[in-house]
């Protein structure tokens, strides 16, 4: 072994923009310890005009089916010098697609590698990748609830034993996004942690990356996915983040319906108990199962409101918005801009 590797493979939607912006963050600190970061290209960062997350590289690979472990070692060796720690982090949140493991095969014959997951339960990881992309479809929460129990998604069993089966001597880490199961309460300190860097020693906020909107405005947006140019647009989501008031970027009410959490957690209940019992470390696994895997009580729910309601929610809040808005144009010179003054 002439080195090591750190592959934070995902899951999607379970903490790993908190991950990659906290590594980003702190780069400099990072090379001075000896850590490398994979970049956009695959390659070992050497500015921070190099760092991105390798998505759509990786993708490239994959659909070519091109091996990856070979590069990966070279670049690691290319970072190498005397005495230090040749350690490797690459993070992509697509890495957790069975059909990814396999490009690298072997790699745990040349590194030292340890894989690093983080699953959700899935009572809030649907309502959560909902937002993120089949609202943009057009397709409501309800009908997303059915596809996702009817392909099995998240697949987190199924790509933790690929994987664990292409790299059987690397050591996998699975880690539960519940804070009360993370060091530090949080996805990036549990990361740093686990990767033998003292949270203690690096610039890590604590605030979620991506934080939601409020229902009735994801309510609005399902229903004009002609907004968004593809899955993969935020450029809306972003802008909306910079308008509304802060009390308006939660989702503040429980989005799944009764019925809808209990179809998910009979869908899942195997594979969320053997996650905990294999990867749980000592946990209280019931006492997790029943407060984290299973139905709660709500005082209301997204699924028992009317359009009507909704709609008017949403545009309540798109007034209070504006409101605020010219509020802070007007506290800032003391008068709104004229037509020919661009905003800021």
């Amino acid at each position: 072994m002439t080195g090591r590797i750190i592959i934070h493979a995902g899951f999607a939607k379970c903490g790993s923009s908190s991950i990659q912006a906290a590594l980003f963050h702190n780069f400099a600190r990072l090379q001075k310890d000896g850590v490398s970061l994979f970049g956009k290209e695959l390659k070992i960062a050497h500015t921070p005009a190099d760092l991105g997350v390798p998505l759509w590289f990786l993708e490239a690979a994959r659909e070519k089916g091109e091996p990856l472990a070979q590069k990966l070692t070279d670049e690691i060796a290319s970072k190498r010098v005397p005495n230090g720690n040749g350690i490797g982090i690459l993070s992509a949140e697509n890495l957790a697609r069975p059909d990814m493991a396999p490009l690298f095969a072997g790699l745990d014959r040349q590194l030292e590698v340890s894989v690093i997951f983080y699953v959700r339960p899935q009572l809030e990881w649907i309502p959560s990748a909902w937002k993120q992309w089949g609202l943009k479809r057009g397709m409501s929460l309800s009908d997303f609830v059915s596809h996702c129990i009817q392909i099995h998604r998240p697949p987190f069993k199924l790509s933790i034993e690929t994987w664990r089966s292409v790299l059987p001597a690397a050591k996998v880490h699975v880690r539960f996004l519940i804070p009360e199961l993370l060091t530090g309460g949080n996805p990036a300190q549990d990361f740093f942690h686990l990767a033998g860097l003292p949270p203690n020693n690096y610039d890590i906020a604590k605030e979620p990356r991506n934080p939601s909107l409020d229902f009735s405005v994801l309510h609005v947006l399902s229903k004009n996915p002609h907004l968004f140019s593809g899955v993969h647009d935020n450029k809306l989501m972003k802008g909306l983040m910079r308008a509304l008031p802060e009390k308006f970027q939660s989702t503040n009410i429980q989005m799944l319906s009764r019925e809808e959490e209990a179809r998910i957690e009979e869908s899942f209940r195997d594979e969320n108990l053997w996650l905990l019992n294999t990867y749980g470390n000592g946990i209280d696994v019931n006492r997790i199962y029943r407060t984290y895997f299973m139905p709660q009580e709500a005082e209301a729910r997204y699924s028992s409101m009317t359009d009507l309601d909704l709609i008017y929610r949403c545009l309540g809040i798109i007034l209070e918005s504006v409101a605020a808005s010219s509020d802070q144009v007007a506290s800032g010179d003391g008068r709104p801009p004229t037509a020919s003054e661009p905003e800021s």
